[in-house]
């Protein structure tokens, strides 16, 4: 059986594009200078992470990517509602793109 020809556009390794269905988490409320090394700190516990992205335009919100979704859904459960630089935070499992909560 052949399948048909089709083009794939190459995406960089490591993008966000690489996750593993359940393994990003959204997380929303972020104060304005959040940077990676904030997220790094609060989330290094719940597994090993993959990637990191803030949002910067607009800010408030950034994606931590796990390599294991096992981890993801704990961080979840463990870090959704704490503190990080005085705001409280949500962590949800991300759900794809699409706005709102959980997308991207």
């Amino acid at each position: 059986c052949k399948l048909p020809y089709r083009k794939i556009r190459a995406q960089p390794f490591g993008t966000m594009a690489d996750a593993a269905p359940g393994c990003k988490v959204w997380v929303g409320g972020l104060e304005r200078g959040t940077d990676k090394r904030d997220l790094e700190d609060l989330f290094r516990d719940s597994g090993k992470i993959s990637n990191i992205w803030i949002a910067r335009n607009p800010p408030g919100f950034g994606f931590v990517t796990f390599e294991d979704p096992y981890d993801a859904k704990d961080a979840c459960k463990d870090l959704d509602g704490r503190e990080l630089r005085g705001k409280r935070i949500r962590v949800e499992i991300s759900h794809g793109k699409g706005g709102g909560r959980g997308g991207g």
